[in-house]
């Protein structure tokens, strides 16, 4: 009989609090995990004296400083109802001629007030609001279209 490789247990909880909503801070942490990683975090203990130390092997920075690993993992610490926006709504957002709404030229501005700061501080996690004009096409249109 095969094993299960995954887990049901998906590390839900309930947390109950008296403070208001806007209090809450959330901690996500993106890492990106493969077979390689794994290698990276090998003791040097380990390694057999006539072997290559692994670290020979492992990415150099470029002629910018940029570290490859620095991809690899990201963190950011986002409160209630807190926009960061995704690369998508930053490319958008610049051109003018994409603002439809109100909000939208709002999320314009703020982009423009980034840029000038020098740039947004994620990369790949980004947050969707209540005001956001984002829909879940399942909600609106229902099940059949799954």
């Amino acid at each position: 009989m095969a094993e299960t490789v995954w887990s049901t247990d998906t590390g839900e909880a309930v947390y109950r609090s008296r403070d208001p909503v806007r209090n809450l801070r959330l901690r996500v942490h993106l890492q990106r995990i493969t077979s390689s990683n794994f290698l990276h975090y090998q003791p040097a203990a380990e390694l057999w004296k006539d072997l290559i130390d692994l670290a020979t092997f492992r990415p150099q920075p470029t002629a910018s400083g940029h570290r490859p690993e620095e991809d690899e993992e990201e963190e950011i610490v986002i409160g209630w109802q807190e926009k960061l926006f995704s690369q998508f709504e930053v490319d958008l957002y610049q051109n003018e001629a994409a603002c439809q709404s109100p909000l939208d030229y709002q999320y314009r501005q703020e982009i423009l007030k980034l840029e000038n700061s020098g740039g947004k501080k994620n990369r790949r996690i980004f947050t969707y609001t209540d005001s956001d004009r984002y829909t879940n096409l399942e909600e609106v249109l229902g099940p059949m279209w799954r």
